[in-house]
């Protein structure tokens, strides 16, 4: 009741903050403008479906699938900003969830996470009253009961108590009226940490969402004391403006980032080579990733890139078995790779995706490949702060990148 009670104060306090852009309103401050004040909505949604990637052990605990619901504030853009009509005017917000993922037993191995998150849903195509989207969250999760060798040995899902929350959802929704919206998605959820605290084997949900979605304009609130006459557009009519010239062009970027990791519990080993095998929880290590990428901005919202990288991650010290883990090298612990990718460009943010492959590692764990997702935001023209994922031999997470990038475009 707690984490309810917490999570749903949080959305509508920002829901009141929002609202204060009006608290100065005057007469002077009246506009009949067509998208006059701010096309709000909120969406109640609920999750059922099923767990994905489960071993033998767990299948038993997850074959009731999961439940789940979640309440959202959101804007709909009108095309104001330019940025938006490049999007198809998408809606964007807050929003907060909860989940049951399995009943008595898994509530109390792993807990019934809660969600904070910012989404941002971009429309494909609407036609008639319906429309087509991708709806992305990411966040915040809590309330996991994670890995503990004492009271909890037998979670080997999640070691942390707070996790990333990412949700992808292809949505289609249907407009009933000027207040009222329904929708039905097909949803991908995931929950984990990127090893920063271990076991990581995370959380992977799919299933359904059916969604309802209330419209208002908070601004008839004010102008009720001006115009009482005044009926503000509760739907906000699209801007219809051309597109500033685009130019593509080139650049290369230099990220540089840092990481904590923690080794899975009966990996490490102590300074005569032998493996734990108490269960306790891993030491810590460092993990660095430094890349150069050459890319090409061919089109308004994605540029295509092709790099190289260098890592370093001090925990492969415990995988050679030739070495006791003090006598490896800064050379033993550094590999490199080289990737093809792309970034998916929103303002000043950017979405990234790479998917590479090692061309040069002293060990052979961990694959022959990797990922890294993950986004970036404009710091100034020429600096991002960058996060990703790093993943191995697929879709495994190795770390969590933070860092920044620098741009320098060729002319």
């Amino acid at each position: 009741m707690k984490r309810i009670f917490i999570s749903t104060a949080f959305l509508f306090l920002t829901i009141s903050l929002f609202a204060q852009e009006f608290s100065k309103f005057t007469t002077e401050d009246f506009n009949r403008d067509k998208n006059y004040g701010f096309f709000n909505f909120i969406q109640v949604s609920g999750y059922s479906g099923t767990h994905l990637g489960t071993d033998e052990k767990m299948e038993e605990m997850f074959k009731k699938g999961f439940y789940g619901m979640g309440v959202r504030f959101g804007v709909q853009s009108t095309g104001r900003k330019e940025w938006q009509r490049l999007h198809n005017y998408p809606k964007y917000g807050i929003g907060v969830s909860w989940f049951d993922l399995g009943g008595a037993e898994a509530d109390s191995l792993i807990g019934a996470p809660s969600s904070m998150y910012f989404f941002f849903s971009a429309p494909w195509v609407r036609f008639s009253n319906f429309t087509f989207s991708t709806d992305l969250e990411i966040g915040l999760s809590y309330d996991f009961k994670p890995y503990n060798p004492e009271t909890n040995s037998t979670q080997k899902y999640i070691g942390a108590r707070t996790n990333l929350h990412f949700c992808l959802d292809l949505a289609f929704d249907y407009e009933l009226s000027d207040r009222f919206d329904i929708g039905l998605g097909l949803a991908m959820l995931h929950f984990s940490n990127g090893r920063t605290f271990t076991p990581q084997r995370g959380i992977n949900l799919g299933g359904l969402n059916f969604n309802v979605s209330y419209y208002f304009n908070p601004v008839k609130n004010y102008t009720k004391f001006v115009d009482p006459e005044y009926q503000p557009p509760i739907r906000a009519e699209f801007v219809d403006a051309p597109k500033s010239v685009f130019k593509p062009h080139h650049e290369f970027q230099f990220m540089a980032s840092v990481a904590t990791v923690q080794a899975e519990p009966g990996d490490a080993k102590d300074e005569n080579g032998n493996v734990d095998t108490t269960g306790a929880e891993g030491p810590r290590y460092v993990a660095s990733t430094w890349s150069v990428d050459y890319a090409y901005q061919f089109a308004r919202k994605f540029k295509a890139l092709v790099g190289i990288d260098a890592f370093y991650d001090g925990s492969v010290e415990y995988l050679y078995d030739d070495k006791l883990p003090q006598e490896t090298t800064f050379a033993d612990k550094s590999f490199y790779g080289a990737h093809v990718g792309f970034q998916y460009l929103i303002e000043r943010f950017a979405f990234m995706f790479n998917y590479g492959r090692y061309i040069h590692k002293n060990f052979e764990q961990r694959g022959k490949w990797y990922m890294r997702v993950g986004g970036k935001i404009g710091i100034t023209d020429n600096l991002d702060a960058h996060i990703a994922l790093k993943t191995r031999n697929g879709g495994i997470a190795d770390w969590i990148e933070w860092g920044f990038s620098y741009k320098l475009k060729v002319k």
